[in-house]
């Protein structure tokens, strides 16, 4: 999960980590698995920015990576009560209640991710062969798939909402992602400023669809 998607290509990571965003250079350390050196970025950000998701995410991400399991859920339950519906953290959440034989806690927990990405893959996992083994299994009925396009599900998979994010997006040409993050914030705060770049946002989508109709119709 917690992946950069495709469609933001690596000059705009790089030109996160580069301004010195504090969230792209710990997930850079992630990415590493230099896990010490992320919580220690982390740690010393948070105290600032106590509900910032993003910053969040990763340490608890590396908490969990690290070892450090308990640590680990008590960061993950924080993002949760942040934002309810962070897959990255319902997946974790998920995977440390099975670890613990908490059956029911995991299927609620995988459940809710399936039900807010019916095409979500982080519930996937690889077959590999071997000697069969008797293994603990549950079983979760996938609800009807929405019939949103691609394009949309791929908007769960934004890395950051913040406002420096969605300024990214508008100015790299990608309004639709833009959109979600200022929509995403104006859900959490009542903000003039984040209204008018969503306004802004959605003017481009228009002015996109526009003209691929132009074009579509000659």
């Amino acid at each position: 999960m917690f992946k950069l998607h495709t469609i933001v290509n690596q000059s705009f990571y790089t030109e996160l980590k580069e301004s010195g965003y504090w969230p792209a250079v710990a997930f850079d350390f992630f990415n590493r698995t230099l896990y010490s050196k992320t919580v220690e970025v982390c740690r010393d950000n948070l105290n600032e920015e106590p509900n910032l998701i993003s910053g969040r995410l990763i340490y608890a991400r590396a908490l969990y990576c690290a070892g450090q399991i308990d640590s680990s859920r008590i960061q993950f339950n924080k993002v949760i009560s942040i934002d309810p519906e962070n897959i990255t953290a319902l997946k974790y959440l998920g995977d440390l209640n099975f670890a613990e034989n908490n059956i029911a806690g995991a299927m609620s927990c995988y459940e809710k991710v399936l039900s807010l990405n019916p095409k979500s893959k982080s519930l996937k996992s690889k077959l590999v062969s071997g000697r069969p083994q008797t293994t603990r299994t549950i079983t979760i009925v996938r609800r009807e798939e929405s019939k949103s396009s691609e394009k949309e599900t791929a908007l769960r998979e934004i890395p950051f909402y913040t406002e420096t994010i969605g300024d990214l997006y508008l100015n790299q040409g990608f309004p639709r992602l833009a959109a979600e993050v200022f929509k995403k914030l104006e859900s959490r705060q009542n903000n003039p400023r984040i209204n008018d770049k969503l306004k802004i946002a959605e003017i481009k989508i228009k002015e996109k669809e526009q003209k691929y109709v132009k074009k579509t119709d000659r």
